[in-house]
């Protein structure tokens, strides 16, 4: 049993891993793109 409490602790002290994220430019400018068409049909955007 402390064996077991140990061995969380351990696991609870060390840092979380970073998880990366890759900056997609190209998707976002066609996502945006999109949404301008959108809003433009529906009258919100002259």
């Amino acid at each position: 049993m402390k064996q077991r409490l140990q061995l969380l602790l351990r696991l609870a002290l060390q840092p979380a891993p970073r998880h990366t994220t890759l900056f997609n430019g190209q998707l976002l400018d066609q996502k945006r793109e999109d949404a301008y068409v959108v809003m433009h049909q529906m009258g919100l955007i002259r």
